[in-house]
Protein backbone atom coordinates (compact mmCIF):
# COMPACT_ATOMS: atom_id res chain seq x y z
CA UNK A 1 0.00 0.00 0.00
CA UNK A 2 1.43 3.36 -0.97
CA UNK A 3 1.46 6.40 1.27
CA UNK A 4 -0.74 9.33 0.26
CA UNK A 5 -0.23 12.94 1.27
CA UNK A 6 -3.42 14.59 2.52
CA UNK A 7 -4.43 18.17 3.32
CA UNK A 8 -7.56 19.52 4.96
CA UNK A 9 -9.63 22.39 3.57
CA UNK A 10 -12.60 24.60 4.32
CA UNK A 11 -14.21 26.30 1.31
CA UNK A 12 -16.63 29.22 1.63
CA UNK A 13 -19.35 28.72 -0.97
CA UNK A 14 -20.09 32.24 -2.17
CA UNK A 15 -23.74 33.35 -2.36
CA UNK A 16 -25.09 30.21 -0.65
CA UNK A 17 -26.68 31.30 2.62
CA UNK A 18 -29.62 30.12 4.68
CA UNK A 19 -32.85 32.08 4.22
CA UNK A 20 -35.83 31.82 6.56
CA UNK A 21 -38.90 30.04 5.18
CA UNK A 22 -40.84 29.94 8.44
CA UNK A 23 -40.20 29.54 12.17
CA UNK A 24 -38.94 25.99 11.76
CA UNK A 25 -37.21 25.96 8.36
CA UNK A 26 -34.36 27.76 6.63
CA UNK A 27 -33.12 26.82 3.15
CA UNK A 28 -30.54 27.86 0.56
CA UNK A 29 -30.96 28.48 -3.13
CA UNK A 30 -30.43 25.48 -5.36
CA UNK A 31 -26.81 24.63 -6.24
CA UNK A 32 -24.84 21.87 -7.97
CA UNK A 33 -22.41 20.10 -5.67
CA UNK A 34 -20.19 18.88 -8.55
CA UNK A 35 -19.66 22.50 -9.64
CA UNK A 36 -18.48 23.41 -6.15
CA UNK A 37 -16.12 20.42 -6.06
CA UNK A 38 -14.72 21.51 -9.43
CA UNK A 39 -14.08 25.03 -8.05
CA UNK A 40 -12.19 23.55 -5.10
CA UNK A 41 -10.20 21.24 -7.38
CA UNK A 42 -9.18 24.21 -9.55
CA UNK A 43 -7.86 26.04 -6.49
CA UNK A 44 -5.98 22.96 -5.24
CA UNK A 45 -4.55 22.02 -8.65
CA UNK A 46 -1.50 24.29 -8.25
CA UNK A 47 -0.61 22.40 -5.08
CA UNK A 48 -1.09 19.06 -6.91
CA UNK A 49 -4.10 17.99 -4.79
CA UNK A 50 -7.71 17.02 -5.52
CA UNK A 51 -10.82 16.66 -3.35
CA UNK A 52 -11.49 13.32 -1.67
CA UNK A 53 -15.26 13.36 -2.21
CA UNK A 54 -15.89 10.72 0.45
CA UNK A 55 -14.59 13.13 3.12
CA UNK A 56 -16.89 16.08 2.34
CA UNK A 57 -19.17 17.58 4.95
CA UNK A 58 -21.26 20.74 4.97
CA UNK A 59 -21.12 23.34 7.70
CA UNK A 60 -23.04 26.58 8.22
CA UNK A 61 -21.38 29.45 10.05
CA UNK A 62 -23.47 32.59 10.48
CA UNK A 63 -25.87 31.16 7.83
CA UNK A 64 -23.00 30.90 5.27
CA UNK A 65 -22.33 27.48 3.67
CA UNK A 66 -18.83 26.02 3.97
CA UNK A 67 -17.72 22.72 2.47
CA UNK A 68 -15.01 20.99 4.49
CA UNK A 69 -13.02 17.87 3.89
CA UNK A 70 -9.73 16.44 2.80
CA UNK A 71 -7.79 16.54 -0.44
CA UNK A 72 -5.30 13.94 -1.58
CA UNK A 73 -2.15 14.38 -3.60
CA UNK A 74 -2.53 13.71 -7.32
CA UNK A 75 -0.33 10.77 -8.21
CA UNK A 76 0.73 10.49 -11.81
CA UNK A 77 0.43 6.92 -13.05
CA UNK A 78 3.75 5.24 -13.51
CA UNK A 79 4.37 3.99 -17.00
CA UNK A 80 6.84 1.42 -18.13
CA UNK A 81 8.43 1.95 -21.50
CA UNK A 82 10.43 -0.48 -23.56
CA UNK A 83 13.16 0.41 -25.97
CA UNK A 84 14.15 -1.89 -28.71
CA UNK A 85 17.08 -1.68 -31.08
CA UNK A 86 16.84 -3.07 -34.60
Amino acid sequence: MSKTNTIGFSFKVENITLQTVDDTLRTTISFVTKDIIEQINQKLKDQNFKVDESSLRSKYTDDQLYIEGFAVEIKEPKTVGFMSVR
